[in-house]
């Protein structure tokens, strides 16, 4: 069956057009080549646009419209300005609980936040997944608290209204060395305290037999090349017998890194990724994960023992680089579930709304994991 095609109307109503240049935009992503999903969109899409009436139900009909295709690419952005407002909150994850990563006015680092406006975690986090465009309830995990977009961030004072109504503060229940603490936290100015921070050169260090290569963005550049070249000459010089590959910030970039380490790993070949450009309507391989690749190994090598640290947040190109690793034999994986799913969407193109100028993303291409019995896992998993 083939989409049916919606003309942008001659309406003045700006609401709706741009609601329908995000359909538009939407009926480009891959999932419409796999599966019989076009009906379900379609009535998605009529029952969406019949709720919109201003801008904020645009941005929760465009919000719903996108998490249709269960893709952390597929996404609506609201940046945060300086005229926004929060809860400067910094958080960290420990299974299901959350804990400050830094001070918060009198509440000590370390402190747990147990409720807002008597909402317990858990129910914060399950609401948060009905705004958060996600392949696991691990990227919601991730984004919920560290994406600097007010309809991510589950301080913004967007999703703080959102759940509890308008109000100047909301109250917080926090445990600290055994103390329930209760607070009426007041919104405040955002200053870009969970901003993207400036691309990081990849960096290594060396503890006794151990060597730790951080990797906080996929950047493949000649400093990128460099660093691994010196990082392999510095484990032979100092006898390291075990490498760990640190992704647990990373929310991906270039896949191109993946190759280049894969250079340093005594194997003759491996299975990259298969990718399958949908750009055109139609299903173009790139890159097939049956093909051996053969691997022309560096001259000086890393150690045999490699392991692969991940986390929530490890995402997209990063996830992917995991991914080979573990497919392939080359690494054991340790740390935090990943955000992303092994096999996704990805690629996306962004655009613009023309009347309210919302930015979102759509994706373009589907990635297949190089070992095809573990399809439907829905994140890459520690070993240990």
């Amino acid at each position: 069956m083939r989409l049916r095609p919606y003309t942008m109307r001659l309406c003045c109503n700006k609401y709706l057009q741009d609601f329908e240049y995000l359909y538009n935009a939407l009926t480009k992503h891959p999932s419409f080549l796999y599966g019989n999903v076009v009906d379900r969109f379609c009535e998605l899409y009529d029952k969406l646009r019949n709720e919109i009436y201003d801008y904020n139900s645009l941005l929760d009909a465009m919000t719903r419209l996108t998490m249709f295709f269960e893709d952390g690419h597929t996404n609506i952005e609201i940046p945060y300005t300086h005229n926004d407002t929060c809860i400067k909150l910094k958080c960290f994850w420990e299974e299901e609980r959350l804990f400050l990563t830094e001070k918060y006015k009198d509440i000590d680092v370390g402190a747990e936040i147990i409720s807002i406006e008597g909402v317990t975690i858990l129910q914060l986090l399950a609401s948060a997944a009905e705004v958060i465009p996600h392949e696991n309830m691990y990227l919601v995990k991730s984004r919920m608290i560290e994406y600097p977009y007010m309809n991510y961030h589950v301080f913004s004072e967007m999703n703080l209204r959102r759940m509890f109504g308008e109000k100047d503060s909301y109250q917080i229940v926090f445990q600290s060395v055994g103390e329930i603490i209760t607070k009426q936290c007041k919104l405040e100015c955002y200053d870009g305290y969970i901003d993207f921070k400036e691309s990081h050169l990849a960096s290594y260090e060396v503890k006794g037999s151990v060597a730790v290569l951080h990797l906080d963005e996929c950047i493949y550049n000649e400093q990128y090349k460099n660093i691994l070249k010196e990082l392999a000459y510095a484990c032979k010089e100092m006898m390291v017998d075990t490498l760990e590959l640190d992704l647990s910030k990373n929310m991906g970039g270039s896949s191109a890194v993946i190759d280049e380490f894969i250079k340093f790993i005594n194997i003759d070949s491996f299975r990259r990724y298969e990718m399958v450009d949908c750009t055109d309507g139609i299903q173009k391989v790139i890159t097939h994960r049956n093909d051996e690749i053969i691997n022309p190994k560096a001259e000086v090598l890393f150690p045999n023992k490699i392991v692969c640290r991940i986390s929530n947040t490890t995402f997209s190109s990063a996830r992917t680089f995991a991914v080979t690793l573990k497919d392939n034999g080359i690494a054991t994986i340790i740390g935090e579930p990943s955000g992303g799913r092994p096999c996704s969407y990805g690629m996306p193109k962004r655009d613009v709304t023309p009347n309210c100028n919302v930015r979102f993303r759509v994706s373009r291409s589907l990635f297949l994991r190089p070992d095809v019995t573990l399809d439907e896992e829905q994140a890459l998993f520690p070993d240990i």
